[in-house]
């Protein structure tokens, strides 16, 4: 029943991170400040990265909003309000748990100083997450009406 109401959700939750992260590459590289060809291909080389970057949390905070979802409100029976906020909070979830996850395995390889701060991109990214999230099952709880 999750599945079949929230099918199109699975699909362009990866795809949406993607679109989100490559635009956030065009911002930090600050496309709009040089005309040359290196400069065009660093931009698409870094909406490249950024956007593989923003697949990976797009399908950890889909599995970690559809896995909240599925736990708190198995046959969705309950209310709309409460499977947004429980999808938006399982996907946050989602994310900072991929970032703690990250930042134990940099401080096992000796890299702990950038555990901190991995967490704290993890929250960040979990909190557009969290907002994409209930956008994102608002919207399929309209179209299942």
């Amino acid at each position: 029943m999750v599945i079949r109401r929230y099918w199109r959700i699975a699909v362009f939750a990866p795809f949406v991170g993607f679109l989100l992260a490559a635009g956030v590459a065009v911002v930090m590289t600050n496309a709009g400040s040089g005309e040359t060809e290196f400069r065009f291909w660093f931009v698409v080389r870094s909406m490249a990265s950024y956007g593989v970057i923003g697949l990976v949390i797009g399908a950890v905070a889909l599995l970690g909003g559809l896995a909240a979802v599925a736990i708190a409100d198995r046959h969705l029976a309950k209310s709309r309000r409460r499977r947004v906020t429980v999808a938006a909070l399982g996907a946050m979830g989602g994310v900072v748990m991929l970032s703690v996850a990250v930042a134990a395995v940099l401080s096992l390889l000796d890299d702990g100083l950038y555990a901190g701060i991995t967490i704290a991109f993890g929250v960040a990214f979990g909190a557009a997450a969290s907002v994409v999230a209930a956008v994102m099952v608002l919207y399929a709880e309209r179209l299942s009406r």
